[in-house]
């Protein structure tokens, strides 16, 4: 059953097509894509095209640019070029401005995000990013810019007239570098990668002094780096910079000298260099375009260096950088585990395990409480050599320690000691020479002026300390005088060209043993003293604090021949060219038979037997004599008199039992109470001899004049050598 109360059904009419405005709308969008697809498949050649004749004219025909692929990307605002190729013309004329020679291949270049709107409003133009990828560059050397060419800056030098460019990210990858002319590489790089974000090529980009070379901030990383410079090639493993982090690294850097390191001196320096680490940290880099250096730490790790000082002095180091860094501050600079040899001194100084902090370092001159641009050095070193009086003596330590702040210096286990024998040292030099060892176990100089050492060699300090320290003469009297005079002597810190003020010398637990071979006899005489220990006051040249009033003092005491108890004195104005200087002193309980280790085998004298229980002296010294008096109570002194051969001959025991019978005062007194018997000191100083021999002449003297001998023998036997 049918329901009539539905409404009846009407026929839907069929459409018989698409109406015409839809096919005109159809036809319209084909033929809009069919212009854009002809018009996209012609712009990439129209900018192809484009780009390589604007680089001729950009560069007046100087330059030639090939582009293999260029790809268009609209949707994503993107240009991919491929195989760009940048060649210098050979034979174009050059017109106002040279341009160097350029080789430039670059695999891939992709441009995205580009701002087409801007672009086309001539306004600021934004990117995305800037990538090159597989660049290969040959830079030729750079010709002379004229004194009066004005540079524009970068920012006003863009195309179309462009206000401004910004990338947020510039990265180039894989980049392979050559620097100089086609006979000779002046500088290479094997690979890099340099990375720039937020690159503002603007006028306000140039003024952000918070930017480095218009990026917020950019990294690099480059290996195998070679390059020439004056003399010398270097080169660099690795290389890291980063901005951001504001940090520096290289390793494995080399230098090495086009001539060998050797003594002999060019005009200019040459050092062989081998530099494991380098970091520099907390680098302000934005400041070095604008000549201002500011960083926190500069560590120089393992360096070896070998070096030849130049002929010429070189300029100061404030200098050199000033014309590219007017401001130049470190805050602390550190070299750790260094070794290093300098040659082409006479000191010819070598130093390993250097350890040096600089702190605050401005490369200013001339400023208060600086030295060499630091306001404080740290050192500390291990083993140092040096030469001295070359090529008869060398020094080692085995350690360094210096503070300047703390004005403090300690050497530890110092040793000087002879490169030859006694014989080869005299017969080198011509005459008589001191054959000197020395061994001090440590040496310290507190209050020292380092500033005033280094710069003008002054020695100025509060107190200088030798402890346990061990000093061995030889000398050999077979050759002749040394036709110089003597430095040993007091006045002779007067004549110092240099300023020498010590408030005080210790010394404790010193040694000296004295060696002396006599013409007569090759088995040498031996004089020695143990634990001495003195202090001498006021050791200086300085007028303002050296006078007859208020000369250099010191006192001694000590051991003679590890058996005689001993005490000396000493004053002496070392400004008075006459050379007075007093000595005073006394012995105690000393037999005579410790000289015969001296007297024996240099004079053919034995003392057989003899006891002084106690002498003293004051003695009165210049550069022509000793003069003064020797008290010595002694019992059963007597003497024997020997040959050539140290053997008592059948004259020479005559002659013994004469001055033992006749000359000698064998006890004195003679008697118990009766008066003591001085001594009178008078003998002849040889300016040739150091002033020790003086003292020891005048002892001499003395002491044979207190046993009976006649002054003037007594004299001519103490000037006897």
């Amino acid at each position: 059953m049918i329901d009539s109360s539905l409404p009846p059904v009407r026929e839907v009419a069929r459409s018989s097509g698409p109406k015409p405005w839809l096919r005109a709308g159809l036809w319209i969008a084909v033929t809009l894509l069919v212009v854009l697809t002809i018009a996209l498949s012609m712009l990439d050649p129209w900018l192809r095209r484009t780009l390589e004749k604007q680089t001729a004219k950009a560069s007046q025909g100087q330059y030639h640019l090939v582009i293999e692929d260029l790809r268009t990307h609209l949707w994503s605002r993107t240009v991919v070029l491929r195989g760009v190729h940048l060649r210098s013309v050979a034979g174009a004329k050059s017109g106002s401005t040279q341009l160097p020679g350029l080789s430039l291949d670059v695999a891939r270049l992709r441009v995205a995000g580009i701002g087409v709107v801007a672009a086309l409003r001539r306004q600021e133009v934004p990117l995305d990013s800037l990538l090159l990828t597989g660049v290969q560059l040959q830079l030729g050397e750079m010709p002379p810019t004229p004194k009066d060419r004005v540079t524009q800056p970068l920012y006003q030098r863009l195309p179309l007239g462009l206000p401004g460019l910004r990338v947020g990210y510039l990265a180039l990858q894989r980049l392979k570098a050559r620097y100089g002319n086609p006979q000779q590489t002046q500088a290479q790089v094997e690979q890099a990668t340099l990375i720039a974000h937020d690159v503002y090529l603007s006028a306000a980009g140039a003024a952000d002094t918070t930017r480095l070379g218009y990026a917020a901030a950019l990294s690099a990383d480059v290996r195998t780096v070679l390059a020439r410079l004056p003399g010398h090639v270097v080169r660099l493993q690795h290389g890291g910079f980063s901005s951001a982090s504001q940090r520096l690294t290289l390793d494995s850097v080399r230098l090495v000298p086009l001539q060998a390191i050797s003594n002999q001196r060019t005009r200019n320096a040459r050092a062989d260099i081998t530099l494991p680490h380098l970091v520099l940290t907390g680098l302000q880099a934005a400041g070095l375009p604008r000549g201002r250096f500011l960083a926190d730490d500069l560590h120089l790790a393992g360096l070896r260096l070998l070096a030849t000082m130049p002929g010429v002095p070189p300029p100061p180091l404030h200098k050199v950088v000033a014309p590219y860094l007017p401001s130049f501050r470190l805050r602390q600079f550190r070299v750790t585990n260094a070794k290093m040899q300098l040659m082409g001194l006479e000191l010819a100084p070598a130093v390993r395990g250097v350890n040096l902090t600089g702190t605050n370092i401005h490369l200013q001159p001339d400023i208060q409480g600086q030295l060499f641009y630091a306001r404080a050095w740290t050192l500390r070193t291990g083993q140092a050599r040096l030469a001295l009086d070359a090529p008869y003596y060398r020094l080692a330590l085995q350690a360094i320690s210096a503070d300047t702040r703390r004005r403090q210096l300690e050497l530890t286990n110092v040793a000087m000691a002879p490169t030859m024998s006694v014989a080869a040292l005299a017969r080198g030099k011509g005459h008589q020479s001191a054959h000197v060892r020395v061994r001090v176990p440590q040496m310290r100089v507190s209050g020292l002026d380092i500033e005033a050492l280094l710069e003008k060699g002054d020695l100025l300090a509060q107190q200088f300390e030798v402890r346990k320290a061990w000093v061995l003469t030889e000398s050999d009297g077979r050759f002749p005088l040394n036709p110089n005079q003597s430095v040993a002597t007091p006045d002779a810190i007067g004549r110092l060209p240099f300023r020498v003020d010590v408030r005080q010398v210790r010394f404790t637990d010193l040694g000296i043993r004295m060696s002396y071979r006599s013409p007569r006899s090759a088995q040498p005489g031996v004089m020695a003293m143990q634990q001495l220990n003195g202090v001498l006051s006021n050791v200086s040249n300085n007028p303002r604090r050296m006078s007859t009033a208020h000369p250099m003092t010191g006192q001694v005491t000590g051991r003679v021949q590890q058996l005689g108890a001993a005490q000396l004195s000493l004053r002496a104005n070392v400004l008075d060219p006459s050379g007075v200087h007093t000595i005073s002193g006394r012995f105690a309980g000393v037999p005579l038979a410790i000289l015969n280790p001296m007297i024996l085998p240099t004079r053919g004298l034995r003392l057989r037997s003899g006891q002084i229980e106690q002498m003293r002296f004051q003695m009165q010294l210049n550069r022509q004599k000793a003069q003064g008096t020797l008290w010595a109570e002694y019992h059963d002194l007597k003497l024997q008199l020997l040959n050539r051969e140290n053997r008592p001959g059948i004259l020479h025991r005559l002659e013994t039992s004469v001055v033992n019978g006749v000359f000698l005062r064998d006890n004195n007194p003679r008697k118990p109470g009766e008066e003591l018997k001085p001594g009178k000191v008078n003998s002849r100083r040889e300016l040739r001899y150091s002033v020790f021999s003086l003292w020891r002449q005048g002892l001499v003297s003395g002491m044979l004049n207190s046993a009976g001998v006649p002054e003037g023998l007594a004299k001519k036997l103490s000037e006897m050598e």
